[in-house]
């Protein structure tokens, strides 16, 4: 599947609907390869099967020579040589003591027959050992390795149970067979009539063959740890939290699995049909991987199911470990009842049909039967109460196409008001007072709302999409409330006197934030000891229609509303134009008040700090107007202070977390510099980074600050020429933000607005990181780029002018932009891009777009290299460049004259998929490089004119090349790149 689909990347969908795979290239050596391997495995099978039951044999000896039957001679002596034994008189008791040793025996022998097998232990064990060779190649973000810190490794390890997509899969799916055999066991040995006679009773039975299995997750679970470990130390990392392990393995991930092997005991026990049961347990584990597509949702209703538990360094467990227990103690009750009816339907006798044994169920209801269901049905029905109070009465149980349906309601209500006239969120004053220890914040804020519209404003629109309405709401004139929607979020209220043009009015309100009981999901609570963030979209009103809240899925648009919807306004829209695509350009100043061992942070310069009781106070006030998004933080932070030309640069980082703060801080000054120089003044006096809780390696910008993930710090890149610092790279990225994207540059809210916000900043971060660590580095991302990008083999995408797509104005919009750089210069591009800047702070522009872009690139742009601008911007280009021949000849006078042997084709990807061949006559890199240097060292790389189709390049250099190609930096987006470079044959 890989190799077909690494072969079906590059095709268009015009491809994929008239081509059809051949059998050649890796597609070739890929079956020829399976082929081997399974005619080898059915010539073992063929050579070794034995006749001799599975019982009586181990599994390696049908690989060893079989043994020469003994001859008549030989019998004949074991015969004579037997002698007369004397049978012990056995005692014959049945207490617990005898039923404890019967357990014990029955435990011992199954745990035996499963480690015997040869996909028992040692399935599990080679892939622990093999976590532990390669986990410098399991541990990466963007194939960059993390730390080995054990949170991290326990992030891999304990993934949960229906993951589909970990190796530990193998687990469940041993888990699911296993169980068959222990409960089939002796009648596949065809012993059941003995042992059915044998004087053991039916839990005694039950119960040892499950703690047998137990033993074995057991033994799973010392596999997996020994392979954390070895991960560690083969990482060269030795803090090792022994006791997080064993909470984990031996805790959380061990009952999850002895959950799964008692539904699967049950269901073999109660279905006696050893091939159905089993099919019946994988749909049942199906079910439970994707209870979606049965339209079940409520954990109460998927077996072992309930909220994750969640571990970071930050927060620890935080507030997880509660729902978790609930969850687990609930399904315990179930485990408890599904081992009772194991107990009275387990089959023995003749008579095993599952009528005959629910007829004798009753006789086997005894008294310590009972005892066990009445436990069973008490804990269900209370711990089921109180998980059905927390989830569906303390908070709001909201299902995937209720929140949908909810959706499309507020769309087709109050999408009406889209461009009713609101007043501007000018300024944003807050008092925040957060209880890490309650998992509560009240808030009391004051926004200051300008009418900037050209006529009166008498009705203001007031938006709550997160579930936590405003409270005390009142403005700072007489006003009547109009519409109260709490479902679906949205406010109304009618101002007496009408906010004419160029006047303001306030609003007051207030917040309460309290995490009452939990949620069937998600219970990673905003507020938490040590790790508090929340962004002002998940408590705070929003003035006006949210347009953000509507759906966005084509699909999905078609099956809740009426009418479709483009994602954003057309490019062309002249009235979508005079709209910024942040609405709010705010002002903010913060009081935030936390416990005494914390910090809190905010957007803005700090003021100052005091204390009042056993909490601390801090104050932030915002030199300017930020975007529409921050975020409020508390936390038990250590702080590095720098400064780059009178700014102050604070980094926030988690104690434990150090290794890559001086990294950080070089590269927001490296960027600081770099912005400064060739966009303009960075508009704030400092800048702040902070780490926040939760995984993730990523990170977000707002103005003046950046806040990123607990796996950032983690992130060990290689420095050296070969190597690429993708952490330095990630920050250059969001520093770029504070030009492009918050107080510098604000798009108009159409088309291609991502491509002035992420793709310039995925541009001008590059230029950072060249500057920083030469071409090298920039090729690695580069490289990094076009792997991610994806070309049009799944959907037919806009031209970068109209990109509203991620992967096109992230992956596209920088190489576009990366190659533009490279051939006109990248002074020249830089240049253009400050004049757009300087166009929006003058007044002269006053929302650009990618047209205003387009227009500034022409003019840096050659009149020979308006083809290429137009093909990176306003067409759906790519090209299709290989290298088919190199040879080299030395010449008489010590030179070598080279030959490249090159195709070439430029194709146009039209907006239903189709494809277009058109003339080609355009300027293309042509290198060559001597053997063993790297790309960024050429022995010679120059511009060419290359035409369609196939030709001829002659080129002399003055020593012998290795290796050489067509376009070998990959400016250009080729549908597949691995041709371009073609080695010198020996």
């Amino acid at each position: 599947t890989g190799i077909l689909g690494n072969e079906l990347q590059t095709w268009t969908p015009t491809e994929k609907n008239t081509r059809l795979v051949s059998l050649q290239g890796f597609f070739l050596w890929n079956r020829v390869l399976w082929s081997a391997a399974a005619v080898l495995l059915l010539w073992l099978t063929y050579t070794r099967f034995s006749f001799s039951h599975v019982e009586t044999k181990s599994w390696w000896s049908r690989f060893l020579r079989q043994p020469k039957p003994m001859t008549k001679t030989l019998t004949e002596n074991f015969v004579t040589r037997a002698t007369a034994i004397s049978i012990p008189q056995v005692e014959q008791t049945f207490g617990y003591a005898t039923g404890l040793r019967q357990v014990l025996t029955i435990a011992g022998s199954s745990f035996t027959k499963i480690a015997k097998h040869p996909a028992g232990l040692l399935l599990v064990g080679v892939l622990a050992l093999a976590s532990a060779l390669f986990g410098s190649r399991i541990l990466t973000q963007f194939c960059i390795p993390l730390l080995p810190t054990t949170s991290q490794v326990l992030h891999y390890l304990a993934t949960p149970l229906t993951n589909l997509g970990t190796p530990w899969l193998v687990m469940p799916l041993l888990l699911m067979y296993f169980v068959g055999e222990l409960v089939w066991r002796e009648r596949a040995a065809g012993i059941n009539d003995l042992t059915d006679t044998a004087p053991v009773p039916d839990w005694i039975l039950f119960t040892g063959k499950f703690l047998g299995f137990g033993l074995v997750v057991l033994v799973w679970m010392v596999f997996l740890l020994a392979g954390g470990i070895g991960m560690q130390l083969g990482m060269g990392y030795h803090q090792l939290e022994i006791g997080l392990y064993l909470q984990v393995l031996f805790g959380l991930q061990l009952v999850d699995y002895l959950l799964f092997a008692l539904l699967s005991f049950a269901i073999h026990v109660v279905v006696n049909q050893k091939s159905i049961a089993h099919l019946l347990v994988l749909l049942v584990f199906g079910f439970m991987a994707f209870p979606s597509a049965f339209q079940v949702e409520h954990n109460l209703l998927i077996f072992g199911a309930g909220p994750e538990w969640n571990y970071t360094d930050m927060r620890g467990f935080g507030q997880t470990l509660g729902p978790w227990l609930h969850f687990k103690l609930y399904w315990l009750a179930w485990a408890l009842l599904l081992a009772v009816a194991a107990r009275m339907l387990w089959p023995r006798g003749r008579e095993q049909g599952l009528l005959s044994r629910i007829k004798l169920a009753p006789k086997r209801f005894n008294g310590s039967t009972a005892w066990v269901a009445s436990i069973g049905l008490i804990l269900l029905f209370a711990v089921g109460s109180f998980i059905f109070y927390n989830t569906n009465v303390l908070n709001e149980y909201v299902t995937a196409s209720e929140s949908l349906k909810r959706q499309a309601a507020y769309e087709q209500q109050y999408s009406r008001y889209r461009n009713a006239p609101q007043p501007q969120l000018t300024a944003t004053k807050l008092h925040v007072e957060i209880y890490p220890d309650k998992q509560q914040a009240d808030i009391n804020a004051t926004y200051t709302l300008v009418n900037r519209e050209s006529l009166p404003i008498d009705t203001i629109h007031i938006g709550s999409g997160s579930g936590f309405e405003p409270v005390a709401i009142r403005f700072n004139q007489v006003s009547i409330p109009v519409v109260e929607d709490k479902k679906l979020g949205h406010y109304m209220y009618a101002l007496q006197k009408p906010l004419q043009p160029g006047d303001s009015l306030q609003l007051n309100f207030a917040v309460h934030y309290h995490q009452r009981g939990f949620q069937q999901k998600n219970n990673k609570a905003l507020v938490v000891e040590g790790g508090t963030y929340f962004t002002n979209f998940n408590l705070l009103p929003v003035i006006g229609y949210q347009s953000y809240r509507e759906i966005r899925d084509a699909v999905l648009r078609k099956k809740y509303l009426p009418a479709a919807k483009p994602a954003m306004p057309s490019l062309y829209d002249t009235a979508a134009q005079k709209k910024p695509f942040i609405t709010t350009q705010s002002s903010l100043e913060a009081v935030i008040g936390t416990t005494k061992s914390e910090v809190a942070i905010a957007p803005g310069a700090f003021q100052h700090t005091w204390t009042k009781g056993d909490r601390r106070y801090f104050h932030y006030k915002t030199e300017g107007s930020i975007g529409g998004e921050f975020a409020i933080l508390s936390g038990k932070y250590a702080v590095k202070e720098e400064s780059w030309n009178n700014i102050a640069i604070k980094l926030y980082y988690h104690p434990d977390h150090a290794q890559n703060t001086a990294r950080m801080l070089r590269s927001v000054k490296a960027s600081l510099a770099y912005y400064t120089e060739n966009f303009g003044a960075y508009p704030y006096h400092q800048f702040t980074l902070v780490e926040r809780a939760g995984t993730g390696s990523g990170a977000t910008a707002d103005a003046g600050i950046v806040y990123y993930g607990e796996q950032y710090p983690l992130l060990k890149p290689d420095d050296s020429p070969e190597g690429f610092d993708l952490p330095y790279y990630i920050l250059a990225h969001e520093v770029a933000h504070q030009w492009w994207g918050m107080a510098r540059l604000s798009p108009a809210n159409v088309e291609g607005a991502g491509v002035l916000i992420e793709g310039l900043s995925v541009y001008a971060g590059m230029q950072v990181l060249e500057k920083a660590y030469g071409k090298g580095h920039l090729q690695k991302y580069v490289d990094y780029l076009h792997s991610s990008y994806e070309m049009p083999r799944s959907l037919s995408t806009a031209s970068l002018l109209r990109a509203n797509e991620d992967f096109l104005y992230y992956r596209k919009g920088g190489l576009a932009m990366h190659a533009l750089g490279q051939y006109i210069g990248k002074e020249k591009v830089n240049g253009a891009l400050r004049a757009l800047l300087q166009k929006q702070a003058s007044g002269a522009l006053r929302h650009p777009t990618t047209l205003h872009l387009y227009e500034e690139l022409e003019k840096v742009t050659p009149d020979s290299l308006h083809y290429l601008l137009h093909d990176l911007f306003k067409e759906n280009t790519y090209w299709r460049l290989k290298t088919k021949g190199i040879a080299a000849a030395k010449t008489g006078d010590g030179n070598w004259q080279v030959k490249l042997k090159v195709e070439a084709q430029k194709v146009i990807v039209d907006a239903t998929g189709m494809e277009h061949n058109v003339p080609m006559n355009d300027w293309l890199e042509v290198g060559l490089y001597e053997e063993g240097k790297r790309l960024h060292e050429p022995l010679y790389l120059q511009m060419h004119r290359i035409g369609s189709g196939e030709q001829t390049i002659s080129i002399t250099v003055p020593r012998k090349p290795g290796h050489g190609g067509i376009d070998p930096n990959h400016l250009l987006i080729d549908l597949r790149r691995d041709d371009n470079v073609k080695y010198l044959a020996d």
